[in-house]
């Protein structure tokens, strides 16, 4: 009898606990299955299907948004974590990837408003010639290599904005034979004593700077046209506009081993020359003012920047036609090293 009651007792017990409400885990759980069983069996309608399709799209478009914003940030982490190749900035790529698609998910109206803000306020811009699409493929590209080059410092990175059209001049500033015929002839052409001597290679540089500078006749660019002359078509002129000078000089000198880097300010860019070291800075600084350039530049200021790596950039604009001389401009907004 004990043990019928014992029986009894149990299986009510075991009706009870298959009779309890389930957890809010299990509920989620079989309202997720019901409605997977109910959308295969039931038809899709076209706007099912359209809306579907729409947020796949939305998906690939933000992905790309998502490369876009991140990979900067993964080529900056490579260069301040050299030793770890890229897997710590891969890693981390992934990491801000997930998350942004993760904050898409929870305000992607938001996030499409703000965008659709931004593309309406750069076509207005665009129209009005201020800042256009282009512009900011600019900008972009131009923050890219300005972040992946190794010989630019972080802070000057983070400092100066991109160079405008850096591909274009980069590609202007290349030398050719031609280019590199010249040079040749302009670096031995003066200062003939002083190549004998301490800093020689410096002389040269200045030898020139020197020739380019006293034959140099400054002509406008063409009306709303922004025109790059490659160094060697202005080998048959010597006449341009600042652009064209300094990528001449910087073609000249880098083809007989200077390093040479342009700088843009609002409204001009020019050449600097980079000196090696401070020692060899104050050498340039005794040629120029003593025996190079003594009528011009015996009692002036030598005008020079330092970078965030402590190297010193010499100018070589043709404001006084003497290395060193007054910066036309001294806002400084970028800075394009030749290579």
């Amino acid at each position: 009898m004990s043990e019928n009651n014992t029986e009894i007792v149990q299986s009510s017990a075991a009706e009870q606990a298959a009779n309890a409400p389930a957890s809010a885990k299990e509920r989620r759980r079989e309202r997720w299955k019901r409605r997977r069983r109910e959308k295969r069996e039931k038809p899709r309608t076209a706007k099912e299907i359209f809306h579907e399709q729409q947020t796949w799209v939305s998906r690939i478009i933000f992905f790309f948004l998502v490369a876009f914003l991140v990979f900067p940030f993964v080529v900056l982490l490579r260069r301040i974590f050299p030793v770890t190749g890229w897997i710590v900035p891969g890693i981390a790529g992934l990491v801000c990837t997930s998350g942004f698609f993760y904050l898409f998910r929870k305000i992607k109206y938001t996030i499409w408003t703000i965008i659709g803000v931004i593309l309406v306020l750069l076509t207005i811009t665009t129209l009005i010639g201020k800042y256009s699409f282009k512009d900011v493929g600019y900008d972009y590209s131009g923050f890219l290599y300005n972040v992946s080059n190794e010989k630019k410092s972080l802070k000057d990175v983070f400092l100066q904005r991109p160079f405008p059209k850096y591909r274009e001049f980069l590609k202007a500033s290349r030398f050719t034979p031609a280019v590199r015929q010249y040079s040749l002839k302009a670096a031995t052409k003066n200062f003939s004593k002083q190549q004998k001597g301490k800093g020689w290679q410096y002389v040269q540089y200045f030898s020139i700077y020197k020739e380019i500078d006293s034959k140099w006749k400054y002509v406008s660019d063409p009306v709303h046209r922004d025109y790059i002359a490659p160094a060697e078509e202005s080998l048959g002129t010597f006449c341009g506009d600042c652009d064209d000078y300094s990528v001449l000089m910087a073609a000249c000198i880098t083809s007989i081993g200077g390093t040479v880097r342009l700088v843009r300010t609002e409204t001009h860019v020019y050449p600097e020359l980079k000196i090696e070291s401070k020692e060899d800075f104050v050498l340039v600084k005794k040629l120029i003012r003593y025996q190079l350039f003594s009528k011009m530049a015996r009692k002036k200021k030598i005008y020079y920047h330092e970078d965030g790596y402590g190297d010193i950039w010499i100018n070589l604009d043709y404001t006084d036609h003497y290395p060193g001389a007054k910066f036309l401009a001294d806002d400084v907004i970028s800075v394009l090293e030749i290579p």
